[in-house]
């Protein structure tokens, strides 16, 4: 799925709250690409569902009376949208956990982008994800959109984080999805891509027992540098983009990435992401992970093409929902 895929999911974790970032998000995007959009709440509550003492038919009433009730409040979301010639539904489905409910709704309805709202204590605070966030990050298969900065996006930069040398296992196709999705972004909203790729000092060589690391040669770590610069020229070549906006920088994404991106203006930082097992994440890290809860600018997050979510499609718990409007 790419991020111009034609039908926007806005998540919304609970319809009472200020969605306004949110909503004016869905506004440009679907504005400017022509998406339509689909408003979304999962609505699940155990102690309902475990209440013996209902009948069959009461039960059904009293959930579809909670649905009904969020129904009305995203029809006051969708309203700005709709006035704003944007086509607009409200889906509510009763279902759980969150996460899972709405990479289902992703599934059922071919999105090409969801949006999620970010949390703050304040205007200083640092960005606040939830599990269910976490959640989608990690199995959601079509791009994901964190929505963290309040500026329109006309004009600002679109940084793309590449890795041509695919230290940490990504799929190398990867990065030219990436570059893809922040064209898209840069073609909707007149605004110049940057694509950066940030590698270590040196080659970190290891030996000896214990694992010391060597101290390479000048000759060495030229010949690395080299490379690095060969493999990331030759991956943004195609894109045209002149040296100014090429940035091959020494560190690490999750400490240079943000310095970079707040250097530039960025809007959005485009990000890869690939699902690993527990224990790989535990000596790999999840770099899309450290780096999103220290950027202050909105954050897609691309998944490979052929990226399968482990969400089971069929709920477990059972199903009532509102049809689109």
């Amino acid at each position: 799925m790419s991020t111009g895929a034609g039908h926007i999911l806005l998540a919304v974790a609970n319809p009472t709250d200020y969605h306004g970032p949110l909503l004016d998000r869905a506004l440009e995007i679907a504005g400017r690409s022509g998406a339509r959009v689909t408003i979304f709440h999962s609505l699940y509550s155990p102690f309902l569902s475990s209440q013996q003492y209902y009948s069959e038919s009461e039960l059904q009433q009293a959930i579809a009376a909670l649905v009904e009730g969020c129904k009305a409040k995203l029809e006051l979301l969708a309203q700005p949208l709709r006035a704003a010639g944007i086509e607009t539904h409200i889906r509510v489905r009763w279902d759980y956990p969150p996460h899972e409910s709405i990479i289902r709704e992703v599934l059922r309805e071919k999105i090409g982008l969801l949006l999620v709202g970010s949390h703050r204590h304040s205007v200083v605070a640092r960005l606040v994800l939830t599990n269910t966030d976490w959640q989608l990050i990690r199995s959601c298969p079509c791009a994901v959109l964190l929505v963290k900065g309040r500026e329109p996006y006309d004009g600002a930069p679109v940084l793309v984080s590449v890795d041509p040398m695919h230290a940490h296992a990504k799929p190398e196709a990867l990065d030219a999805r990436l570059l893809q999705s922040g064209q898209d972004f840069a073609k909707w909203f007149g605004a110049p891509v940057h694509a950066a790729h940030f590698h270590p000092i040196g080659p970190q060589l290891m030996t000896g027992f214990v694992l010391e690391p060597v101290p390479m040669s000048r000759e060495v770590m030229e010949q690395y540098l080299d490379e690095v610069t060969n493999a990331f020229d030759a991956l943004v070549d195609p894109l045209g983009l002149p040296r100014a906006r090429r940035h091959v920088l020494a560190g690490v994404p999750v400490e240079g990435l943000p310095l970079l991106a707040a250097e530039i203006g960025a809007g959005v930082v485009v990000l890869g992401s690939v699902s690993r097992s527990a224990m790989k994440r535990l000596f790999v890290g999840n770099t899309a992970e450290r780096v999103i809860d220290e950027l202050t600018c909105d954050v897609l997050v691309v998944k490979p093409a052929n990226f399968r979510t482990d969400v089971p499609k069929r709920t477990y718990v059972r199903p009532l929902v509102v049809p689109a409007f």
